[in-house]
């Protein structure tokens, strides 16, 4: 996409302007005279970008990817002289050498001498003067091919204010006429006069709904009591049944009781890691599954054999157990030899009448189309997208900014040439007026997800932080770079571009996901605008030229074969490790050699690497910004890493239990945003690292006294340490009461202070992890001084903590808590009290505690709890008689308490207290 390459060249010289006068010199009006040029070039691209998707003019398709290729051009030049420039300051600092006296442009510290400016600064100059004189060429032959400029519609980003918008997090996209095939569904899933293992399937065309139905009915309250297990895998293209074994399984496992763990620090109710050690993960998955009644959904088209090797794993014990395969008709095939199996539901497209009833919602929420517009706009909208829910909810996501009538009349006057077409290229005209209509910079956003899996929920932070490091988010003021690329996903989102998946507390995306039709959509127009090669194989065939990488394997072969440097790559982005063990080797390959001829880079993110070491010449790759690695058993870092100047995230993940030293410079990196590794944090003060953000996996060295090491990062929002003891609470206690921005604290050792909430700088904080004794927080006069000391507390998890009633006490007064786990000794004693009006706002409990005997709670406590989990509370005598008075409890979940599900059921003691909650499981 020629728009977002010149957009990208923008972005460097403006980075290139900004510098002293002095550095550039004659330069400095090169590189000017080059930006008034593109930005003028930039007025007519979009146009041409448009018309040359629509296939309406071979000239055009010709002019924009020779101007694509003067961009790539341009900013392969900009880059080469910042990295020489950078690699020749990084030698002078290195030597302690100042530039030349008298020589012009004397910055100190950026060359030992003048020759080396000179020819830096020539080169650069001659080679954008072949830049320009290249444009003025193509620019010549536009008029000599009469390639005329048709702007697209100055479309206002507003909208009728007679109107109601749907929010940007509204869920309900296309639920609209799916209520009989919803009963249809449940029915076949419920069956009791069915007890074999039976094959339920959902068949219709791409995009009609079948996901959505499915969802629907699978988090249903009926569908949630009647099966013990219930599990949904997402099949991408070209899936093995081992990942698809994989990942039932680690669902399964997640939803079933384990021992507590010293070396796990996670909610064991919550967390359990698929697959351990290369153990035939079938047989795993057959004998896990003995027992209990499951439901298992398989989204996607699955081949035979893989089809045949699933059913193999499941065990059919005649209990109920169910298999929900969501697939096109072609793939029904693979169904027809499965037992029992019910004739298939299929879906067909939307009538007017609903195809107008999910635009509504969709894009007005509660409200509507104005009445004197309704008619005219209830036909249009039924003839262009022909009841397929999919376009019908991104041609909303177009329309809900415009203003009523004459931008709506406009997006409809575009696509009424296709009406009479085949139905495919109508619904390939709506995407590609939706995304015409993005802003450039969500532009570049939105086709990044070309390099994520297909139909795999995606983390917004991750993704984010991407986005940060390719130069896709533009600053504002009063904002962090972070929150920014929140609100470019909100408005993926609000247009119907990206799916979401969950959100968190405080209205912040969490996970999302892109529908397969769109996630096609983006990585063909970035292959066409080589903007990201995409692979699925690890036989990459990538050209030289390739700027961005994405190897996301799924086949047999667990290595990486590139047979030719890549100098022009900025981006790798691999994922070979979705539902891999621990012992599988990924990549083979001793370093990161594969690389050292892509002096470019920029995102290095790699998940599946087995990697003892990172090669001393990653130092050299001064143009990093984010640097992820999924590491099997890394455990040394080169001290060369502290010459990334420009790096922003390093994040390594992996199984290794070394700590990590890194060399000191690191800690004086200033552009340091997120730092997630082991690394052992020395006792001396960081760096002035003012946009230092989070700060997680980390074990304090050396710390002693009231000395703070984090005295410098008062920007931090999310901090991590591990293996703390007494010795380090003094220079915790400093550190904590330096960071007023904190929103998510955790802290694990044999030693926890009380001052994680009596400190008064941590009154912004929203989630707190506790792993480890820890005391109750104490003021001159006891706890009641530190009653409201976290207002914005909503989330508190702890693990053999041993805390009292009196604690428990405190934590019922923070205003704000609506998440609350006490698991495995985090409460010390066989009697647990909620007093009258404690837990106003808590939605969600979770208690984990094995010695815990009576439970009692006050009528008027907890009036919004919605979901309550108790886990292997053996000793438990009865439940607590409140409970029978909470109207908002949705969900009641026992793990491994086998007498207290004898008294819930319909003959119990305690049945009376639970007969009203819509939810109850039951799980040994």
């Amino acid at each position: 996409m020629a728009e977002t390459a010149i957009t990208t060249v923008l972005a460097k010289v403006a980075e290139l302007v900004a510098w002293e006068a002095a550095v550039l010199l004659e330069v400095g009006d090169d590189v000017r005279l080059l930006r008034d040029k593109l930005e003028w070039l930039h007025t007519f691209i979009r146009d041409a970008d448009r018309r040359r998707r629509l296939r309406d003019d071979e000239f055009v398709a010709v002019w924009v990817r020779q101007t694509r290729d003067v961009a790539f051009e341009a900013e392969d030049a900009l880059d080469d002289f910042l990295h020489r420039a950078g690699r020749s300051r990084s030698r002078s600092r290195g030597r302690g050498a100042a530039a030349a006296p008298g020589c012009a442009g004397g910055a100190v510290g950026w060359w030992p001498g003048c020759a080396g400016q000179v020819a830096l600064r020539h080169d650069l100059s001659g080679r954008i003067r072949q830049i320009k004189k290249r444009l003025d060429q193509i620019s010549d032959n536009r008029a000599a091919f009469n390639i005329e400029h048709k702007p697209a519609p100055a479309w206002a980003a507003s909208c009728s204010s007679a109107t109601t918008l749907a929010a940007w997090d509204d869920l309900e996209e296309y639920t609209v006429g799916l209520d009989k095939y919803s009963d249809m569904l449940k029915e076949q899933l419920l069956d009791d006069d069915v007890t074999a293992r039976a094959v339920v399937s959902i068949s219709g065309e791409t995009s009609i709904g079948k996901t959505t139905l499915a969802r629907k009915v699978y988090q249903s309250p009926e569908v949630r009591n009647h099966f013990e297990i219930r599990t949904w895998t997402a099949l991408p293209h070209k899936g093995r049944a081992a990942d698809v074994l994989r990942g039932i399984h680690r669902q399964m496992t997640s939803q079933l009781p384990r021992a507590p763990s010293k070396q796990v620090a996670e909610d064991v109710c919550d967390g359990a890691r698929a697959c351990g050690t290369g153990m035939d993960i079938s047989n795993q998955l057959y004998k896990s599954m003995t027992g209990r009644r499951y439901l298992v959904v398989v989204d996607g088209s699955i081949a035979v054999t893989d089809w045949n090797s699933l059913r193999a794993s499941l065990p059919d014990e005649d209990n109920g157990s169910r298999v929900l395969l969501i697939t096109d008709p072609a793939g029904l095939e693979a169904a027809g030899n499965a037992g029992h199996t019910y004739e298939p539901i299929v879906l067909t497209r939307l009538s007017p009448e609903n195809t107008y009833e999910v635009f509504r919602r969709r894009v007005f929420g509660r409200g509507d189309c104005p009445g004197r517009y309704k008619s005219r706009y209830y036909q249009n909208v039924f003839r262009i997208t022909r009841g397929l829910p999919l376009s019908i909810v991104v041609l909303a996501g177009v329309l809900r900014w415009k203003e009523l009538p004459a931008e709506w009349d406009e997006v409809m006057t575009q696509l009424a040439p296709a009406r009479e077409q085949h139905k495919g290229i109508n619904d390939r005209r709506i995407m590609s007026l939706a995304f015409d209509d993005l802003p450039h910079h969500l532009k570049s956003c939105f086709l990044y997800l070309a390099a994520m899996r297909e139909s795999t929920p995606v983390d917004a932070q991750r993704l984010v932080r991407l986005w940060v490091a390719e130069g896709f988010v533009r600053p504002r003021r009063g904002s962090t770079m972070e929150e920014v690329g929140q609100g470019y996903l909100k408005e993926l989102i609000s247009r119907c571009m990206v799916q979401l998946v969950d959100k968190g507390e405080f209205d912040a995306v969490q996970t999302v996901v892109v529908h397969d039709r769109l996630h096609a959509f983006a990585q063909d127009e970035a292959q066409e605008a080589s903007f990201i090669e995409s692979h699925d194989s690890t036989d990459v065939l990538a050209p030289a030229t390739v700027r961005r990488l994405a190897v996301l394997n799924s086949t047999t072969d667990r290595y990486i074969q590139l047979s030719n440097a890549l100098p022009k790559l900025r981006s790798i982005i691999c994922d070979f490790v979705e539902g891999r063990n621990r012992s599988s080797k990924c990549i083979q390959c001793s370093d990161l050699g594969f690389l050292h001829a892509s002096k470019f880079l920029r995102v290095i993110d790699i998940q599946g690497l087995e990697l003892k070491k990172l090669p001393n010449e990653i130092g050299s790759m001064i143009h990093i910004r984010y640097l992820g690695l999924q590491c099997g058993e890394l455990e040394k870092l080169p001290s060369t890493i502290g010459n990334l100047v420009n790096l922003q995230s390093l994040i390594l993940y992996g199984y290794s239990r070394h700590v990590l030293e890194v060399t000191a410079t690191f800690w004086r990196i200033p552009t340091l945003r997120h730092v997630i590794a082991p690394f052992a944090l020395p006792s001396k003060a960081l760096g002035d690292l003012h946009s230092l953000q989070t700060l997680r996996g980390v074990h304090p060295r050396g710390w002693g006294g009231g000395n703070n090491p984090l005295g410098k990062v008062a920007n931090l929002r999310s901090l991590e340490l591990n293996e703390l003891t007494t010795e380090h609470a003094g220079a915790l206690e400093a550190a904590l009461e330096s960071l007023d921005l904190l929103v998510h604290l955790a802290l694990r050792g044999d030693s926890l202070p009380a001052s994680v909430f009596s400190v008064p700088s941590l009154r912004q904080l929203q989630s707190l992890k506790l792993w480890g004794p820890v005391d109750a927080p104490e003021g001159p006069n006891g706890a009641e001084d530190v009653r409201y000391i976290r207002p914005n507390l909503t989330r508190l998890k702890m693990w053999n903590t041993m805390v009292t009633q009196r604690f428990v006490n405190m934590l019922a007064e923070l205003p704000n808590l609506a998440e609350l786990d006490l698991m495995y000794d985090s409460y010390d004693g066989d009697l647990l009290t909620f007093e009258e009006t404690g837990f106003q706002r808590l939605h969600r409990l979770k208690l984990g505690l094995p010695t815990l005997e009576e439970w009692t709670v006050s009528a008027d406590s907890m009036p919004e709890l919605a979901t309550l989990t108790l886990c292997r509370c053996a000793k438990m005598r009865m439940l607590p008689k409140a409970l029978a008075g909470m109207r908002e409890l949705e969900e009641v979940v026992l793990y491994s308490m086998p007498d207290m599900v004898g008294r819930i059921d319909s003959e119990g003691e305690d049945h009376h207290k639970v007969k009203h909650v819509p939810v109850i499981q039951t799980i040994y």
